[in-house]
C-alpha cells in the first residue's frame, strides 16, 4: 500500500471517532431539599485518537427552581483527553418534590482532513460537533418527625397513646416497631400509623416485663415512604423510666449542655414514689461527666408527686447527641436508707464555631474599582462539620460571581477553606462599609447550624490602589481572624 493511502485510512479512523462526550457525572448530595444546594461534576471527553476539538463551549439549564443555569468555555480539547467541570445548584424553597434534570450541551468544532485520489490532495473540513446529555436531581421534602408517649414511666404492662408529629414532607405506609431489649408492643411486632402528614396517634399496650427498673431510652424502628416513593428507615428514641420496685424517680433534664466546656446542668427531678429524705445523686466515674466544685449532688427532701430544679456544675466530656449516663442514688425512704443507681439520658450539643477571614486581590479595595474577595472559613469547634456553606453581601459592593452562595463541603477539626467571589466597588465615599457572611453547616450532632458573620470593610480612594494581593483592611466582628492565621501556619490549606 502507498504511504498516502495508508495516510488517508488513517484520517478516516480518525474522522471515525471524532466527537464530544460526556463519559461520566456525579451529583453530590445525590437527594436535596427545597432550599437546598449542591453540585455536579461532569467529564467531557474527546474519545479520537487523531482529531483535536477547538471552541468547545458548554451549558447547562435547568429549570427556573433548580439554579443549575450557567455556561463554560472549555477552548481546545487534544485527542483522548478529558476534563472535568464542576456546576453547583440551588434549588428554591418553593420547588416541590420530583426528579429534575439537569440539561448538558457541549460543542466544539472538530477539523479532519480527506483525501482526493483524483486529485491527490487533502481537503480540510471542519466539522461542528454536539453532544447532549441529562443528569437527574432529586428533590424531596424530607419528613421530619418525632414521637411523645402519652405517659414517660413504664410498669410491667402500660396502656400508651403514642403521637407521631411531622414538621416536613409527607410520610405514606409509616409503621413502627420497638427494638429495645426486653421492651415490646403487646401481642403485636408492628403498628401502622398509615399516611402522616401533621401528626397522628395510635393507643397501644407497651409490655416491659423483660427489662430493668430505672431510666432508660425506648428505642423506636420507624419505617416510612418519602413524597417519592422511596423507602426510608429511622430510629427515634423516647426517654422513659421503668418502674418496678421502690424509689421512683425522675430526672429530666430542662437544656442541652456543651461539650467539654464549663457548663451548669439544670434538671427538674420528680419524686413518684413515696416520701424521702435526703436524697442525693452521684455520677459514675466512668460517665464522662464531672462535676465542678462538689463530689454529690444534694436534692434534699421530697414528698410524693413533689418536683424540684436542681443546677449542677460541671463538664460533659461526652459526643454530641443523647449520652445514657450511669449516676448512683441515694435516701432515706421510713426510716430507711436505700440505695439505687439510674441511668439519666442526657443532651450534650456540640461546641461547634467558625471562624471568617477576608483577603482581597488587588488591594485595598477602590471605589469603582473590580476586585477578586476570597473568604476563608475555619472550623474552630472540636469535631468535624460537613455541608458548609459560605454567602457574601455588602450594599457597598456588587457580586460578578453568578452564585452569592459558594458550596465548600466538610471541614474536619482545625481545618480551613476558601472561596472567592468577583465583586464591583461602587462608586461610593472612601471609609468603612458593612457587609456579612453567612456561613452554614451540619455539626457532629447532625443539627444544621447557620452563622452569621458580621464585618467591616475598608474603602479607599482611587488613586491608592495597588498591584498586588493583601489583606484586605477590614474589622472582624467575631472571633476567627487570629485563629484563621494559626490555622494557616500550622497546617496546609484543606482542598477546594
Amino acid at each position: 500500500m502507498e504511504m498516502k493511502h495508508a495516510l488517508f485510512a488513517l484520517l478516516l479512523l480518525g474522522y471515525a471517532f471524532a466527537g464530544l462526550s460526556i463519559s461520566d457525572y456525579t451529583v453530590s448530595p445525590e437527594t436535596i431539599e427545597p432550599g437546598g444546594a449542591g453540585y455536579a461534576v461532569i467529564t467531557l471527553s474527546n474519545p479520537s485518537t487523531t482529531d483535536p476539538l477547538s471552541r468547545v463551549t458548554v451549558t447547562i439549564s435547568s429549570v427556573e427552581g433548580l439554579g443549575a443555569d450557567r455556561g463554560f468555555l472549555i477552548g481546545d480539547l487534544e485527542q483522548s483527553s478529558s476534563t472535568t467541570l464542576t456546576a453547583p445548584f440551588h434549588s428554591s424553597p418553593s420547588l416541590a418534590s420530583g426528579v429534575y434534570t439537569i440539561e448538558i450541551k457541549a460543542s466544539g468544532y472538530a477539523d479532519t482532513y480527506l483525501y482526493n485520489p483524483g486529485t491527490g490532495t487533502y481537503t480540510r473540513q471542519t466539522d461542528y460537533v454536539e453532544k447532549i446529555a441529562s443528569i437527574p436531581v432529586k428533590v424531596v421534602r424530607a419528613p421530619v418527625l418525632s414521637i411523645s408517649l402519652s405517659s414517660e414511666n413504664l410498669e410491667d404492662i402500660t396502656d400508651e397513646t403514642i403521637t407521631i408529629s411531622n414538621s416536613g414532607g409527607a410520610a405514606s405506609n409509616l409503621r413502627m416497631s420497638i427494638t429495645s431489649s426486653g421492651i415490646g408492643f403487646l401481642n403485636t411486632d408492628e403498628v401502622l400509623f398509615g399516611t402522616v402528614e401533621n401528626s397522628a396517634q395510635q393507643a397501644v399496650s407497651i409490655d416491659a416485663r423483660g427489662a430493668s427498673d430505672g431510666a432508660t431510652k425506648l428505642s423506636f424502628l420507624v419505617t416510612y415512604r418519602d413524597e417519592l416513593g422511596e423507602e426510608h428507615n429511622e430510629t427515634k428514641e423516647v426517654p422513659v423510666t421503668i418502674k418496678k420496685g421502690e424509689g421512683d424517680f425522675r430526672f429530666s433534664q430542662q437544656a442541652p449542655v456543651t461539650t467539654g466546656r464549663d457548663d451548669t446542668l439544670t434538671m427538674l427531678v420528680t419524686n413518684s414514689g413515696d416520701p424521702v429524705q435526703d436524697l442525693q445523686l452521684t455520677f459514675a466515674s466512668s460517665s464522662g461527666v464531672v462535676l465542678r466544685g462538689l463530689n454529690k449532688v444534694e436534692v434534699g427532701d421530697l414528698a410524693r408527686g413533689e418536683s424540684r430544679e436542681i443546677s449542677i456544675p460541671l463538664v460533659a466530656n461526652l459526643q454530641p447527641g443523647t449520652n445514657n449516663v450511669n449516676a448512683s442514688l441515694t435516701w432515706v425512704e421510713q426510716g430507711e436508707n436505700h440505695e439505687g443507681s439510674i441511668t439519666i439520658p442526657l443532651s450534650v450539643k456540640s461546641d461547634s464555631e467558625v471562624g471568617v477571614f477576608l483577603e482581597a486581590n488587588p488591594t485595598p479595595l477602590v471605589s469603582g474599582g473590580q476586585h477578586t474577595l476570597s473568604v476563608t472559613v475555619s472550623n474552630l469547634g472540636s469535631y468535624s462539620i460537613q455541608g458548609v456553606t459560605v454567602e457574601f453581601e455588602s450594599d457597598a459592593l456588587t457580586l460578578l460571581t453568578v452564585q452569592p452562595e459558594q458550596y465548600i463541603g466538610g471541614l474536619d477539626k482545625d481545618d480551613f477553606s476558601s472561596v472567592q467571589y468577583k465583586v464591583q466597588v461602587g462608586n461610593v465615599q472612601p471609609g468603612n462599609y458593612n457587609a456579612t457572611v453567612v456561613v452554614s453547616y451540619k455539626d457532629a450532632s447532625g443539627a444544621r447550624i447557620t452563622e452569621t458573620k458580621p464585618v467591616v470593610i475598608h474603602i479607599e480612594p482611587t488613586a491608592q490602589s495597588g498591584d498586588g494581593t493583601g489583606t484586605l483592611l477590614l474589622l472582624i466582628v467575631v472571633l476567627g481572624g487570629a485563629g484563621y492565621w494559626y490555622f494557616r501556619m500550622r497546617k496546609p490549606k484543606a482542598k477546594q
